[in-house]
Formats: C-alpha cells, structure tokens, sequence
C-alpha cells in the first residue's frame, strides 16, 4: 500500500487499485484506460471539492480497485443536505464534461464515453453509488434513519435485478462483456452483506 499526505488528510492507494489499472489496460488499451482513469480523477476531485467549500476537509482518502473511500473528519460533520450535494457532485461533473467534450469535439470521443458512463451509472439510486448515497441522505432528512435505510435498500435490489438480467444478456451477446453483470452482483452483495451486519 502506497501511503502519503496531502496537507492533514491521508491519501491510502491499495494494491488492488494498481492490479485493476494494470486490467484496464490489458484488456481496453493504454488509451482507453487513459481517459477512463482521467473520468474516475475527476469524479473524485468534484467530490473533494465540495467537501472542501464546505470547509470539510477529509481526514483520509482511501482509493483501492472498489473505489475511493472519503473517511470524513468527525469535527466537520455535514447535514443531510449538504451530504446529497457531495454525494451528487461526482456524477454531475461527469456529466458536465461529457456534453462539454461531446459538443466542441462534434462526436462522442472516448472521453465523453467514458464520463457519460461514469455520470450516468453513479447517478442511479442504488447504494452504495453516489446517487444511492443522494436519496438515503435526502430521506433521512424526512424520514427516520431506519425508514430512509429500508426505502433505500428495497429501491436498490429493485433496480439491480434488471441491471444483472441486462448484464447477463450483454454477456450472452459479446461472449466477453460482462462487467455490467459483475458489477450488479457485487452491488447485490454488498448491500445482503450490509444489511445482515446492521441487523446483528
């Protein structure tokens, strides 16, 4: 693990974030992988740059081939509100730069492609991707917690059943794609996982 400071906050890269890059860029291209890893950098920083306007500074940033993992200070502890606006804040600026590059290019370059996906992906509410994260810190503004949790979960196994069929019949048509498929049932995992945890 690559371990290093940027000011008070703690910046963690795993292993397995390197292995995943190193995938990438076997099984995509350099290039591709390129614009990718540079789509996920901006995502992230859109998210960083919230919580620092809202002088939240993170006390670690953990990136591994999951994701990146924001571990927030406990001093700076945000509202429900302006938690869905971080939340929101990586998707949207994928989104953002997408039309931007699709527009003064004249074609969707791979760029595009690449923060459209992202944007578009993480704004589903499903947990524990960003737009997931948006709707329980919007619910629990009006919700108890345990309410806005089970609302959550249950829109969330909702929306994955037809993302992992979609990925099944994706996987069937390119016999090799099947990372859609494999990111739904992690997402269904994850999610069985968290609830037993809580529950015990």
């Amino acid at each position: 693990m690559l371990t290093f400071f940027f000011g008070q906050c703690r910046v963690e890269v795993k292993f397995s974030c390197f292995a995943l890059l190193a995938f990438c860029c076997l099984f995509a291209g350099a290039s591709s992988s390129a614009f990718l890893l540079l789509a996920v950098a901006l995502h992230e920083f859109a998210h960083l740059l919230v919580l620092l306007l809202f002088r939240a500074p993170p006390k670690a940033v953990q990136l591994s081939a999951l994701g990146c993992r924001v571990v927030l200070n406990p001093e700076h502890r945000l509202t429900y509100q302006k938690n869905t606006i971080v939340s929101l804040a990586g998707p949207f600026a994928n989104l953002l730069f997408g039309g931007i590059t699709s527009l003064l290019s004249g074609e969707i370059h791979v760029f595009a492609q690449a923060n459209l996906a992202l944007g578009m992906f993480h704004i589903l509410p499903i947990e524990p991707l960003d737009g997931g994260l948006a709707l329980r810190s919007f619910l629990n503004e009006v919700l108890d917690e345990r309410k806005a949790g089970r609302i959550t979960f249950f829109l969330s196994l909702s929306l994955l059943f037809p993302l992992a069929v979609l990925g099944f019949l994706i996987l069937l048509e390119t016999r090799y794609n099947f990372s859609l498929l494999l990111m739904s049932l992690y997402l269904m995992l994850y999610l069985v996982l968290k609830r037993n945890y809580l529950e015990d």
